[in-house]
């Protein structure tokens, strides 16, 4: 039995004749009917009944030709893996992201490769920068996007964008409509300050101490996210990362450019010994073309258009 033998059955069953069966095959109508021959003989039983010009396929035919389809339909299926995997769209990718970034840039990022590449399935994670470093150190994830560089040797960084912090206030607030707002505007001012385990908050404090700034810091909030709505209930005011005020519209809370420059950065961390795979690469490219847009858009708003 032979390829050439099914696919002359598959070809009489589905037109019901060997003249048509042949030319379907691109072959002649002999050459047809040796190849069901030699399938009978390979079979031991007949496969059509003769009647003139007329053939009808047997029990046994009809059995055999379901199972023939099933084999096809798996071979095609086969087939059009391959071609996904080498046109990069079928697989499925994980990724991690610094919390900010996690929330709504990168799912919009993300969705609109989807419907792109309806084959392909994803894992997003929220996890802050160490945390998300080690992940992608031990090929737990396949990318992470950082605020910090990786700092373990199985792991490479390559940074991508530098953002200005912004200063979040109550819409109320004396200071509210400003375009820039200086860390002395902010003296003697209730403080939503981030906390320890957050990179930022040493280089917001550093700026405060440097130039001897007094703040009240009554309260800490565990993501910059979070700050926002002790702003909003005219808790105090912060400094927080223009992704952060991307993710929030709330319009009770009014936002300016922060002096002096507080800068975020967003690193790009891959697995050193990952193995090459052609749908993770042509994520990332479109990642990085995507999120490249979004910081050439951002304004000192931190209202750029959707991704």
């Amino acid at each position: 039995m032979n390829v050439r033998q099914i696919e002359a059955f598959q070809a009489v069953m589905a037109t019901g004749s060997v003249t048509r069966a042949g030319e379907r095959l691109s072959i002649s109508q002999p050459a047809v009917s040796q190849l069901i021959a030699q399938l009978e003989r390979h079979c031991g039983f007949r496969l059509f009944d003769r009647q003139g010009s007329k053939i009808a396929p047997t029990r046994e035919a009809e059995a055999l030709y379901i199972e023939v389809q099933r084999m096809f339909i798996g071979v095609g299926q086969i087939a059009r893996v391959a071609t996904a995997l080498r046109d990069q769209s079928w697989g499925s990718v994980s990724l991690a992201a610094f919390p900010a970034i996690a929330r709504r840039v990168i799912p919009e990022i993300l969705w609109s490769f989807c419907e792109a590449h309806p084959d392909t399935r994803f894992r997003l994670e929220s996890m802050r920068s160490r945390s998300l470093i080690d992940a992608v150190a031990a090929q737990h994830v396949d990318i992470g996007l950082s605020i910090l560089p990786g700092d373990r040797p199985e792991v490479e960084s390559t940074h991508l964008h530098r953002l200005r912090g912004l200063c979040i206030l109550p819409a109320a607030h004396r200071l509210a409509g400003r375009e820039v707002i200086h860390a002395r505007d902010l003296a003697d001012e209730n403080f939503i300050s981030l906390g320890p385990q957050d990179h930022s908050r040493f280089m917001i404090d550093r700026i405060f101490d440097e130039l001897k700034v007094p703040r009240k810091t009554r309260i800490e909030a565990g993501q910059s996210e979070t700050t926002f709505s002790f702003v909003a209930a005219n808790a105090g005011v912060a400094v927080v990362d223009p992704i952060s005020v991307y993710n929030n519209d709330d319009k009770r809370i009014a936002v300016s450019r922060f002096e002096p420059a507080v800068e975020f950065d967003i690193w790009l961390i891959r697995p050193k010994a990952a193995r090459p795979f052609n749908l993770v690469d042509k994520f990332v490219a479109f990642t990085l073309e995507r999120l490249a847009a979004f910081v050439s858009d951002l304004d000192d708003t931190g209202t750029p258009p959707r991704v």
